[in-house]
């Protein structure tokens, strides 16, 4: 029977040995584990033992495409990252958009699965479908964007390149990988496992994409999102510059800022971060090939001594590198951006750990002397721009601090630990919970840790400020009314698993969230008719869902191997102790029993017991029971 839509074959790299071997899983497994982070947490349950430290050789690196993405189509230019977080001891993933998905899926696998750790630094190269090890000592030390440069001075044109910067190579916890120069592999710590490898690049050249079962309809479908998009209002606001990064002013206003470590929800210069202040900054698209939503705008501070190219700036930037440390300069924040991807660096983790050393500052817990004679207050550009680079380059103080929050917190005192917001050891985003209570509950409940596209936000479906648009997609997975943002209780649980499971299953197809239900132009039953275009088989919404619900079963199954338990599903004290202070959402704060019963009824419905355990039969019903040993 012939195969659409994926390969069959999934590449193993023992970096020590220098060797490669060729894994061709059934078609039940791809059915079992379509792609994503479900299919790198069964990698890491099977291949690794329980206890492993993160930077350990035995930790696999995994990169993934799914059965469906990698196509130059609508929400399929995708790749996902997973391996052990250095961050959180549990399961780590990211995902990523962008050209180099595209060209992991015509590589001729759906999968690399890096083990071991080289003696040397090392590229790996896929060129056109053949492995090799290419020493990559000329290029350890260089800013991503340079090894791009040099790897295409040496080898030629068309390749495409996922690598490490400086932070990288000297393991600070949340280094990301960088894709393209500017897509980032964000959030989780996989840079610092890539580095801890000895890995530099992974470079990929040539191959074909699988075959489409119904190539025709996949175009259409692709034809018809480029139409609608002037329907959707999120769509439009993606697609129009300034982007979807510029969200501080327009959409940040009514659920409460973030500003200075959450302390306050009053921002002085948020009239700088108003849409027009950013237009003038717009340097193009880093274009995700074939989509034609474009939400990734390349923001460029016009300094001389930067590249363009590493201008790519995701939604969550100007939040974390904004209002949350009192940046007031726009081009400053910019700037961070541009050498963020250039010395391969989570802003959302760098953000919340800067904002945790200057709230310590002021408190007087840290003093000017503790940071290397650096000012590091709120707001103060130079001061920042400074200890950014040495977290980078792990100098002085930036060493402690390239540990993250909360290691950090730990090296500085048992005082500071209240100022660390974190999540099982990863970062707060810069989207508020305590106005936003399903994001609130993913941030703590999700075995990932808090990341802003958990779920779609409350924002979307508040009783006051909701968009129109936002209940006809999220009806068909039972969402069915408005509840306000900040409501606590068992309908917003009920509410938090549909949503959840939506958005899990897209991240194990390796659908972009930024345009699939619920909110966005393909809804569930179309997204279903893409997969099947895709692969040929005969699927539906409802195995959508199913991949969501497995995915996060098995994740929670590898978390629970690994030491983690309910008290690690909390959000920091500040949530629970401080309301927000200003703005239309004054007042709100987490009631701390509220939230913990919220918390044991997901467990509930989620069909895990009181220690949130995955029950033996929730298990068989997802194919799981494997994992019971």
């Amino acid at each position: 029977m012939a195969r659409y839509g994926y390969h069959g074959r999934i590449l193993h790299v023992d970096l020590t040995q220098r060797t490669t071997w060729l894994e061709e899983p059934d078609d039940t497994f791809y059915r079992l584990y379509a792609g994503g982070g479900l299919l790198g947490t069964y990698y890491l349950l099977k291949e690794t033992p329980p206890g492993l430290d993160a930077f350990d050789p035995a930790n696999r690196l995994i990169f993934t495409s799914s059965v469906v993405a990698g196509y130059p189509a609508a929400g399929l230019p995708r790749f996902t990252v997973c391996a052990k977080s250095p961050l959180t001891g549990g399961i780590g993933e990211t995902r990523c958009e962008g050209p180099w998905g595209i060209a992991l899926k015509q590589s001729g696998v759906d999968a690399l699965v890096f083990s071991g750790a080289a003696e040397q630094p090392v590229c790996f190269v896929l060129d056109d479908g053949t492995p090799r090890f290419v020493d990559a000592s000329p290029y350890w030390g260089m800013t991503t964007g340079a090894t791009c440069d040099a790897l295409e001075a040496d080898f030629g044109e068309g390749l495409h390149i996922a690598a490490i910067g400086p932070a990288g190579e000297r393991r600070v916890r949340f280094a990301s990988i960088v894709a393209e120069r500017c897509f980032q592999a964000q959030r989780m710590g996989m840079g610092a496992v890539m580095g801890a490898k000895n890995l530099k690049a992974v470079v990929l050249r040539g191959g074909t994409l699988p075959p489409l079962a119904q190539p025709e309809r996949v175009a259409a479908i692709t034809r018809d999102f480029e139409q609608r998009i002037a329907e959707n209002p999120l769509s439009t606001w993606q697609k129009q510059p300034p982007g979807f990064a510029v969200w501080i002013y327009t959409h940040g206003l009514d659920a409460a800022l973030d500003v200075e470590n959450y302390r306050t929800a009053r921002f002085a210069h948020v009239e700088n971060y108003r849409d027009e202040k950013f237009l003038p900054h717009v340097a193009g698209v880093a274009n995700c090939p074939g989509c034609p939503n474009d939400c990734i705008k390349r923001l460029h501070s016009g300094d001389p001594d930067l590249d363009p190219r590493a201008s790519g700036i995701h939604q969550e930037v100007t939040g974390a590198l904004g209002p949350n440390i009192g940046l007031a300069d726009i081009r400053v924040l910019l700037r961070l951006n541009n050498l963020l991807n250039q010395w391969g660096m989570d802003s959302v983790s760098l953000g919340f750990t800067l904002s945790m050393a200057m709230e310590l500052r002021e408190q007087g817990i840290l003093t000017q002397a503790d940071t290397d004679g650096i000012d590091l207050r709120f707001g103060q550009a130079d001061a920042i721009q400074e200890m950014v680079r040495r977290i980078a380059y792990r100098e002085g103080f930036g060493d402690v601090l390239a540990e993250a929050s909360r290691r950090a917190a730990e090296q500085i005192g048992p005082n500071a630990a209240y100022y660390a917001l974190h999540v099982k050891g990863l970062e707060m985003v810069p989207f508020e919970p305590r106005s936003q209570t399903n994001l609130a509950l993913g941030f703590a409940v999700a075995p990932i840790g808090p990341r802003y596209d958990i779920c779609e936000h409350d924002w979307d479906y508040d009783t006051e400020v909701g968009w129109e648009h936002t209940l006809k997609y999220s009806n068909t997975v039972g969402v069915l009314e408005r509840i306000p943002m900040a409501y606590l209780g068992h309908k917003k649980v009920r509410n938090f698993k549909a949503l959840h499971a939506l958005w899990s299953g897209a991240d194990a197809l390796d659908m972009c969230i930024f345009a699939v239900a619920p909110t966005r132009l393909l809804s569930l039953e179309q997204m279903a008719e893409l997969l099947a275009a895709v692969t040929g088989w005969e699927t539906s919404g409802y195995e959508i869902m199913r991949w969501g619900e497995r995915r996060t079963h098995l994740m929670r199954v590898y978390n629970n191997r690994e030491g983690l338990t309910p008290a690690d599903d909390r959000l920091p004290d500040r949530f629970h102790e401080e309301a927000i202070g200003v703005g239309p959402k004054q007042g709100e704060r987490l009631d701390r029993e509220q939230f913990q019963a919220m918390i044991r009824f997901y467990y509930e419905m989620m069909g895990w017991d009181e220690g949130g355990v995955p029950r033996p039969a929730t298990l068989f019903d997802y194919g799981l029971e494997w994992t019971l040993g």
